[in-house]
């Protein structure tokens, strides 16, 4: 049992390295995004799930490091702003998965609307043509996509990992 909480720790110390590069880019695209959700108020949405990901991602390795390594106690607080954020996480999985689904599987009606979206982006042009093509862009898309399926596997497994070191740990909090 104790192996096996040990090999739960040091997945979770792996996957909090390869996600944690992630997060810091994703903060720092973050902020220009604010900027513009606050023009566009539909974008909210996408913002709070955007701003729930990195507080999970600093929470969920903060308690990992502060409170789980050292053994000291930490703020009950700390276990609901990891939960809650955690399940928003998931939430941003799942979209990324459904995405993923509509490029992969469903490629000529992502297809279209992109040539949709070029047209009319060359019509704003006064009619000159544009450096790539829809296929171009749908290409450049999927491999965007195999990137973020990747990283939401991985993000799954942390937050699997994370709900159990938060119950292995609850004398902590």
């Amino acid at each position: 049992m104790l192996k096996k909480n040990m090999k739960t720790e040091k997945l979770y110390r792996i996957l909090s390295a390869i996600l944690m590069p992630i997060t810091f880019i994703l903060a720092f695209f973050t902020l220009p995004f604010a900027l513009m959700s606050f023009g566009n108020p539909s974008t909210l949405l996408g913002l709070f799930i955007f701003i729930c990901v990195i507080i999970y991602m600093v929470k969920s390795v903060g308690f990992y490091r502060k409170h789980i390594l050292t053994e000291l106690p930490a703020k009950a607080s700390n276990r609901e702003w990891i939960r809650i954020n955690a399940i928003v996480a998931v939430v941003f999985v799942a979209e990324i998965f459904v995405s993923a689904y509509a490029v992969f599987f469903q490629p000529e009606s992502i297809l279209k609307a992109m040539q949709v979206f070029m047209n009319s982006l060359q019509d704003a042009e006064g009619g000159t043509s544009l450096p790539v093509t829809a296929a171009q862009m749908l290409g450049a898309l999927r491999n965007l996509m195999i990137f973020f399926t990747i990283y939401g596997i991985i993000m799954l497994v942390h937050i699997f990992c994370s709900f159990k070191l938060l119950k292995k740990y609850r004398h902590l909090l």
